[in-house]
């Protein structure tokens, strides 16, 4: 019978191996969880946190199919967002008035050409603003959390702008 014993410098490299993978396996596993971590996300697939967002204002609209004055505002809609993308410190999403399946509320979206980021119904509960009672209604959040008070009625890429600019005057 024949017996191997591992020199001490075989032992070492032995032993630096297994580091190297645990270290690897504890980044890729810390990687998979942030990736799984967030407060809502868009019928895009795409993912937010608050956190990611602070210092931005948000502009979160509500809306409902069978009102036609959120349908007619999504026109409008579809400019203020276009004109947030060029700059950083705002952002627009909505949200649905009504509990609809993610397949519903993307024909919804398709059907009448909403161009800005509409929130996926499943994760919707973090969003720190309470179902209005009126529609359309828009809400504003500052980069600090505090919420508006609604604006209600039909928007306009103007009158959010106006809003938002008056708001960041005032913080």
């Amino acid at each position: 019978i024949t017996v191997y014993i591992a020199t001490y410098w075989e032992v070492q490299v032995q032993k630096w191996i297994i580091i190297v993978f645990s270290v690897v396996a504890a980044g890729a596993g810390a990687f998979a969880y942030q990736s799984q971590q967030y407060d809502f996300k868009t019928l895009e697939g795409d993912k937010h946190t608050w956190q990611s967002l602070q210092g931005q204002w948000l502009v979160v609209n509500y809306f409902a199919e069978w009102f036609a004055h959120c349908l007619k505002e999504v026109p409008e809609l579809n400019a203020f967002y276009q004109e947030t993308t060029r700059r950083n410190d705002v952002s627009l999403f909505a949200v649905s008035y009504d509990p609809l399946s993610r397949e519903q509320l993307s024909t919804i979206a398709d059907k009448y050409n909403m161009q800005f980021p509409v929130l996926d119904p499943d994760n919707t509960k973090l969003i720190p603003i309470e179902k209005p009672q009126y529609l359309p209604a828009t809400f504003i959040i500052s980069p600090d959390g505090d919420v508006s008070k609604p604006l209600l009625g039909e928007q306009t890429a103007q009158s959010l702008n106006l809003a938002v600019s008056q708001l960041q005057q005032a913080f």
